[in-house]
């Protein structure tokens, strides 16, 4: 399990988005994938786009993984498209296990609402997000969404696409372009 300091370094020298640190706190309190099913947040090496994306440094230093997406080696990282633009504002990218690059949300408060359908993502043509209604919620999902809108004021959402077309709109074609200079 990462500590606070090995997850700072996911974002370099800049501080952790406020958005994350806080949630890094409910997460000690909660455990890892007990408030969002497969999710957690962890320090991430960038290993997983080395060995199954990219290892071309300019690729490396735009992305910054920071969360497990699902049991199976999906994983979360945001998109610094544009050096400009705060942590907290730049899109959240999914690296599929199954495959694909796709954005999930236009920026972190974003994926924390993705987070409240508690469910794994899917990917194969597309990211998708389900849950069987017969499945049980994690541990804390309840807790979770009671604290996302103490916390930071967000509300839970219904559908995942009320966060992940708006977002893949405004941002999957360019991420897209720009992504095809790198892969293998």
């Amino acid at each position: 399990m990462s500590t606070l300091q090995e997850f700072a370094k996911n974002f370099g020298d800049k501080p952790i988005p406020e958005a994350l640190a806080r949630l890094w706190e409910f997460q000690e309190k909660t455990g890892f994938e007990y408030y969002a099913d497969g999710f957690g947040l962890q320090y991430d090496d960038k290993g997983g786009l080395e060995n199954g994306w990219s290892n071309n440094p300019a690729f490396l230093e735009k992305l910054m993984p920071f969360a497990q997406a699902n049991g199976g080696g999906s994983f979360y990282a945001l998109w610094q498209y544009d050096g400009a633009v705060s942590l907290d504002q730049l899109p959240v990218v999914l690296f599929g296990d199954e495959g694909g690059e796709f954005i999930v949300a236009e920026n972190i408060n974003g994926l924390l609402q993705l987070l409240t359908l508690d469910s794994e993502p899917m990917t194969y043509e597309e990211v998708s997000f389900y849950r069987d209604p017969e499945e049980d919620s994690t541990e804390f999902s309840e807790a979770y969404i009671t604290w996302l809108k103490k916390t930071l004021n967000l509300d839970a959402i219904e559908e995942a696409s009320d966060v992940i077309e708006p977002a893949q709109e405004k941002f999957q074609v360019v991420f897209d372009s720009w992504k095809n200079n790198y892969l293998r």
